[in-house]
């Protein structure tokens, strides 16, 4: 009985976004093992991973809607209209929550701002940069522009936004483990935390602009801030990290409780979302 209603849901009919979803977990997870085995050169890695994404993607689209949807996904990066504000929020969001974390670990160790030691070595690293600005441009396009919008058709953004935390930290999961090409030590739980709250926080800042540009720059924000500050488990521990991934997480949650959208579980079948023409 529950397997039937939960079958029910609006959010499961769309077969082509759950498609793509499972899909993409199952192929990275056979990237990354074959990487792990040497079957495939370990040169393939750093932008294969982001390649392969991208590259799933596009296949979808194009067998569910035809040729000239894979090009409309590059639709909100094209969207440049929108408060400068913000783009501000985007930029300072990840690097305050990572100071408010460990202003509140050095105030329980008794350390004070000891704790605060940022480093642009890592962040500006020739070897890694690159990497964070091709991670952060293909995820705008898959986790948010299409797979939020997408999902945002059928229930809120809220819930859209969890449901691709989930899928998101499943697609980094084997990265994790096999431990290449990510910060090393971050644990599973810790993963799921992270992910979903950088998943949420992505889409609120979407649902309120529809760009794509503030979300790159937020994206860039938040993965420059692991690096920049130690809050990472290789930097600052597991701990810390697990408890900025907390903090990251309950902060996005009460920006939707306090600023929107609504509401956040289910969407009234007389609000339901405008889809973006490009996904119609």
């Amino acid at each position: 009985m529950m397997i039937r209603r939960l079958l029910q849901w609006p959010v499961l009919q769309d077969r082509e976004v759950w498609t793509f979803l499972l899909l993409i977990v199952l192929a990275n997870v056979v990237f990354v093992h074959a990487i792990d085995q040497g079957w495939l050169r370990m040169a393939y890695y750093n932008y294969g991973r982001f390649l392969l994404l991208g590259l799933v993607l596009g296949a979808v689209v194009f067998l569910f809607r035809g040729w000239k949807a894979p090009f409309a996904l590059l639709a909100p990066l094209t969207v440049w209209r929108f408060n400068p504000a913000w783009l501000l929020l985007a930029v300072l969001w990840p690097p305050t929550i990572g100071l408010v974390t460990l202003i509140g670990k050095g105030l329980i160790l008794g350390t004070g701002f000891d704790e605060i030691r940022p480093t642009l070595s890592v962040a500006l690293d020739p070897g890694v940069y690159p990497t964070v600005l091709v991670g952060a441009f293909i995820g705008e396009i898959v986790w948010v522009g299409y797979a939020v919008s997408r999902l945002s058709q059928r229930t809120t953004i809220f819930m859209s936004s969890a449901i691709v935390g989930f899928f998101w930290s499943s697609w980094w999961l084997p990265i994790v483990l096999i431990g290449v090409g990510v910060v090393p030590g971050i644990p599973v739980f810790g993963l799921f935390i992270s992910m979903i709250g950088i998943a949420l926080m992505c889409g609120f800042i979407y649902s309120h602009t529809r760009s794509g540009i503030v979300v790159l720059a937020l994206q860039i924000s938040v993965n420059n801030s692991l690096l920049i500050f130690p809050v990472a488990p290789n930097s600052g521990g597991t701990t810390t990290f697990v408890v900025f991934s907390s903090v990251y997480l309950l902060s996005s949650l009460l920006l939707y409780v306090f600023f929107g959208p609504r509401p956040l579980l289910k969407a009234p079948s007389s609000s339901k979302v405008v889809a973006p023409a490009w996904q119609s």
